[in-house]
């Protein structure tokens, strides 16, 4: 498949100049595999497909560029990028250090925890391990991290953690990762992340947090087969392997 000639978008309707909606169309075709990594980003049936105009789709690509979705290369347009080892460790460290800022910010006091959304996606998580829906799992755990980044209420730490969630779906997406058989674990996990939380134990619910990260990273450096770089990740993070 050559551009977005065949891409199974759901129409748009009539000519919306809306960027979101085209950044919306791209992110879920690169997630869903529809875009491969190294494949170039043709406008024009992406614009006739979608039913925009090519100035929101330029908007859209420069949004995805600027959170690193996309790579615009001078003279030959938007491309998909292959993640490497090193671009997962570097994003896994970010989130890991802002959901720890968000957990402390979250934990301070008497501020009100956010619940009802937690046990919500902690819900979504036991249902989709229940039925061995791994990828249904892996979505509600990103919902669930996200929960907690966006109920501290630090706005700019919330909208950084997005666009990196974003990056993890196209990891899992592009490299064709599985964890069907650590459903278990991932909901130990969460489940024990969750009542360190609502039992307001920041020591114990930033450690926790911590440690889901650095097993997570590992395994999915030895599921990309490239290595997993310790002392980068030490750095990255300024903590101890705990795996």
């Amino acid at each position: 498949m050559s551009g977005v000639e065949r891409l199974p978008f759901r129409s748009r309707g009539p000519a919306p100049s809306n960027t979101e909606v085209v950044a919306d169309a791209l992110r879920e075709a690169i997630v869903k595999g529809w875009l491969r990594p190294g494949e170039r980003i043709k406008e024009i049936p992406l614009s006739e497909q979608l039913g925009v105009s090519r100035g929101p789709i330029r908007e859209a690509l420069r949004l995805l560029a600027h959170d690193g979705l996309v790579t615009i290369i001078p003279n030959r347009g938007a491309i998909v990028p292959t993640p490497t080892s090193a671009d997962v460790l570097e994003v896994y460290a970010m989130r890991s250090s802002l959901g720890s800022l968000a957990l402390r910010k979250l934990m301070l006091g008497d501020a009100e925890l956010p619940t009802a959304a937690l046990e919500r996606e902690l819900g979504r998580f036991e249902r989709a391990v229940a039925r061995s829906k791994a990828p249904q799992a892996a979505d509600a755990d990103l919902a669930y991290q996200s929960a907690i980044v966006a109920g501290a209420c630090l706005p700019r730490v919330a909208r950084q953690f997005d666009q990196l969630t974003w990056q993890v779906r196209i990891f899992i997406g592009t490299r064709g990762l599985r964890f069907d058989d650590k459903l278990p674990l991932m909901l130990a996990e969460i489940r024990e992340l969750h009542g360190a939380i609502v039992s307001r134990d920041p020591g114990t619910a930033e450690r926790l947090w911590r440690e889901k990260f650095e097993r997570w990273v590992r395994d999915f450096m030895d599921q990309m087969a490239e290595g997993f770089d310790r002392p980068l990740w030490v750095a990255l993070t300024n903590g101890e392997w705990h795996g």
